[in-house]
């Protein structure tokens, strides 16, 4: 009698907990819709490990736009919370940009790190994840259905993610370019309205940018002709031209140091040029875009050989100032033809291993956190994050997306998109960042701004404008390189070589630039190299790992 009220308490106790836990999931579904009609997107959780709330801590950056409370922000928890059937609740922590390497690594360094972070750098990734602090995604892969997508379609997939233990510790950055159009953020600028009335000649090569600038010298001898608006910018785009490169890159054929090429010997010596005759700022070596803008806007610079192309609308827009400034392509070296564009974006879908959010070995439910970061993955997520929601953000015509005209027409457009939390403004970004960006999104995304080609400047979308002049042959090899990973001890490796040659490298640079060396010490100067540590094997190392 004792047993048989021992199993009907047992029977009644598992009614019980059945019912509580099935009326638990059906309220999580109450009163929640999603934007898509896709039936994946209200697929219920694993309900074995599915918890009644998934709490989580976030530590993601900002860019100078709260998305909290945004429309897409609240759309976005909204779906994910229908997706997953359950409530989640998320504690976020945003740092600002300029501080998120610096505060994180302190996060990673005391293995205090919360269920979800963003995390810069590869060899971060690899280093933590191997010390056992994040999970190992592979482990998870079957249900990685979205995520899986952005792995297979990057090239060299087991290398370039993965470390030599088949691990995967991070959901990298990823994009997607639905187009053929391969352009790039970044241009040349000039002050338009100085050139026209002066009657100078845009440059469209070196030499040219060159005259130009001594003219302008000639007629306001209190400027600087050229100027840089973030270190080192300026630099690269003088070694673009030159088909070359301030550090190790992908020539087309092989993995190649820059710094001792001849090319790169030439664009010294054609900065030092532009320096001994006061042509260029004192300062080109040290200024950010904070002292750039006030020189951009009161007759201290007319020239930038690269810079992002967003500032001249930031430095047109200042109505006191009175300026007019136009992006071009990079002036050519006719000597190497067309000059290479400044990291010029690929087609088609896939990753970068520079940043990605990784996933706390410590979480309570691992399996619903990496539901959760894959479904960001989705085509309807990167839809609503980029785009935002049809009818009040964009609008499909002739079956592709757009922006609605009367957004679109509004002087404050990317400041709306922002307000609206558009990740496509790219200072408020929703969701947990980093998260896929659509690329035609972006390219959309932006003014027009004046682009000088073929003669006359007029208004175009800058990345339009840098894809339809550059090219195909403006495109460097190395933003096409064969994707590569190397294991910690080999990234020890290369760090232990190529800091002190790199920092030799730059600080030489200077030094030959403003003739506080010779280029008759330019053999000496290899030599040095050679000696600080065998670069070869770096490079044979890194040459090692392309497929064949």
């Amino acid at each position: 009698m004792k047993k048989s009220f021992s199993i009907l308490r047992v029977l009644i106790l598992i009614t019980l907990i059945s019912t509580v836990f099935l009326s638990a999931c059906s309220k999580s579904n109450d009163g929640n819709t999603s934007s898509s009609n896709n039936s994946e997107a209200n697929a219920p959780a694993n309900e074995a490990s599915a918890p009644e709330e998934l709490k989580l801590k976030v530590v993601i950056p900002h860019f100078g736009g709260d998305p909290t409370g945004t429309l897409i922000q609240q759309q976005y928890e909204t779906e994910i919370e229908a997706y997953m059937g359950t409530k989640v609740s998320i504690e976020w922590t945003r740092i600002p940009w300029g501080e998120y390497r610096e505060k994180t690594q302190i996060m990673l360094t005391s293995s205090d790190i919360p269920d979800v972070m963003l995390v810069l750098g590869n060899d971060n990734i690899v280093k933590y994840g191997e010390q056992g602090l994040f999970l190992d995604l592979n482990k998870y892969i079957d249900q990685e259905e979205n995520y899986k997508t952005f792995v297979d379609a990057t090239e060299n997939k087991e290398q370039y993610l993965m470390t030599e233990n088949n691990q995967l510790f991070a959901f990298y950055d990823g994009y997607s370019n639905p187009s053929d159009v391969e352009p790039s953020q970044y241009a040349a600028a000039y002050r338009l309205d100085v050139f026209e009335k002066n009657n100078i000649k845009v440059p469209a090569t070196q030499e040219e940018m060159y005259a130009a600038a001594k003219q302008l010298k000639a007629l306001y001898p209190d400027s600087y002709p050229i100027g840089q608006s973030e270190q080192y910018l300026g630099y690269d785009g003088i070694l673009n031209a030159n088909h070359t490169s301030s550090g190790i890159y992908w020539n087309g054929t092989q993995y190649v140091y820059g710094p001792t090429e001849d090319a790169y010997k030439e664009g010294l010596m054609f900065l030092n040029k532009l320096y001994s005759e006061k042509l260029i700022d004192p300062a080109f070596w040290s200024d950010e875009i904070d002292q750039a803008k006030p020189k951009a806007t009161s007759g201290k610079t007319f020239i930038y050989p690269q810079l992002w192309s967003g500032y001249v609308a930031d430095f047109n827009a200042n109505k006191e100032a009175g300026v007019t400034w136009t992006l071009a392509m990079t002036a050519d070296n006719p000597t190497y033809g067309k000059a290479w564009k400044y990291d010029s974006e690929p087609k088609g879908k896939g990753l970068r291993n520079g940043a990605g959010l990784v996933i706390s070995a410590k979480t309570k439910h691992p399996e619903q956190v990496v539901k959760l970061l894959d479904y960001q993955y989705s085509d309807q997520m990167i839809e609503l994050l980029m785009w935002g929601i049809e009818g009040k953000s964009y609008e499909v015509k002739d079956g592709q997306k757009q922006y609605l005209p009367a957004l679109k027409s509004a002087p404050d457009f990317v400041d709306q998109l922002a307000k609206m939390g558009v990740s496509a403004s790219m200072s408020t970004r929703p969701g947990i960042v980093f998260t896929p960006q659509e690329r035609i999104a972006v390219y959309t995304s932006i003014p027009d701004v004046l682009f000088y080609h073929d003669g006359k400047a007029q208004l175009e979308n800058y990345y339009m404008a840098s894809n339809n002049y550059g090219g195909s042959e403006s495109i460097s090899p190395n933003d096409r390189a064969p994707k590569v990973m190397l294991s910690k001890d080999e990234t020890d490796e290369v760090a232990n070589t190529m800091t002190p040659i790199d920092t030799y490298v730059k600080e030489s640079a200077v030094k030959f630039i403003k003739g506080e060396m010779g280029f008759d010490q330019w053999d000496n100067y290899l030599d040095t190299i050679k000696k600080m540590g065998d670069l070869q094997a770096i490079l044979d190392l890194q040459n090692s790992k392309v497929k064949k």
